[in-house]
């Protein structure tokens, strides 16, 4: 009956436009920054530099991407050099 009176008002995501958004981690891409998605209405979010969600747009995929990807070589780097320079002085 009220889909009839508000077709508009009620959709598939009328669960968040009533009760807000229950976003869930899909990746993080170091330890400041993360990717979230909505449970119900699937909207992709990340976080800025303060801290606040923004919609996530294809460019800060990229920025994302290319974060992780830093992040995961320098981990590597770190790891593979503090290996090398304990063997040599051992």
């Amino acid at each position: 009956m009220l889909y009839y009176i508000y077709p508009k008002l009620v959709s598939k995501n009328y669960r968040c436009s009533w009760f807000g958004h229950q976003y869930v981690l899909t990746q993080k891409v170091n330890s400041h920054f993360q990717e979230f998605e909505c449970k119900h209405c699937k909207s992709q979010v990340t976080n800025d530099s303060r801290g606040n969600k923004i919609i996530l747009t294809e460019e800060l995929k990229e920025i994302n991407k290319t974060l992780h990807y830093l992040h995961i070589r320098n981990e590597f780097v770190n790891h593979f050099y503090n290996r090398q320079k304990n063997r040599v002085t051992n």
